[in-house]
């Protein structure tokens, strides 16, 4: 089987807006959407299937999900993991006057995929999704905790798979092409907006950029 030919990154990979660890990205938002050449697209969690690699990620969907019976062994297949993302009035800019836009956390995943379906492996991969999300408590809920036997129930009922990784691109859009004052006056209209917690997390990343 051919190496399926990957576009280049999109163009906000490159310039001011690249994001300087995209890998980062990944870990922070792991809940993905993975895309097939037949435009199936899901909302799954994928994460690394290591620490120390950023070779192959891992996932799971549900079996009953027309995506699942979709995947295919060889397969090029891309994944987008998003982070915060807001709507950016020009109202506040005042030196550098231009159109409304939006700042966004973004990076894509692209590799090919290979479908796992046995018992063991699915296993595996539960059990290093769930160790990852429950990492931030000191009592992590682990799969022994589950009902006796409601694992083995469902395990049936998802299908897995691994990311083969071939390049990993990001984008933090975060008014980098603007004077300090009108990023300043952009960080203080955001957090003036109440219940908006995309708009404030923007903000506090445009708070650590350097002047």
């Amino acid at each position: 089987m051919a190496e399926p030919i990957f576009p280049p990154p999109s163009q906000y990979a490159e310039g001011p807006y690249g994001a300087a660890d995209p890998a980062a990205i990944v870990r922070q938002y792991p809940f993905a959407t993975l895309i097939s050449p037949d435009l199936h697209a899901t909302l799954t969690p994928i994460i690394f299937e290591f620490d120390d690699s950023e070779a192959t990620m891992i996932g799971h969907m549900a079996r009953r999900n027309p995506h699942a019976a979709a995947l295919t062994d060889g397969q090029a297949v891309l994944a987008v993991f998003n982070g915060p993302r807001t709507y950016i009035s020009p109202r506040w800019y005042a030196e550098k006057l231009t159109v409304p836009t939006w700042d966004y956390i973004s990076a894509r995943v692209r590799g090919i995929l290979q479908p796992i379906d046995d018992d063991a492996s699915q296993l595996a991969i539960l059990r290093r999704t769930i160790a990852l999300m429950e990492s931030h408590w000191t009592n992590p809920w682990t799969m022994e905790d589950a009902p006796e036997g409601k694992v083995m129930e469902l395990l049936p009922m998802i299908r897995s798979f691994r990311i083969h990784v071939k390049s990993i691109d990001g984008t933090t859009k975060l008014n980098q092409t603007h004077p300090v004052g009108d990023r300043q006056r952009v960080i203080d209209g955001l957090s003036a907006m109440p219940g908006l917690s995309d708009a404030q997390a923007i903000a506090d990343l445009m708070n650590d950029l350097p002047d």
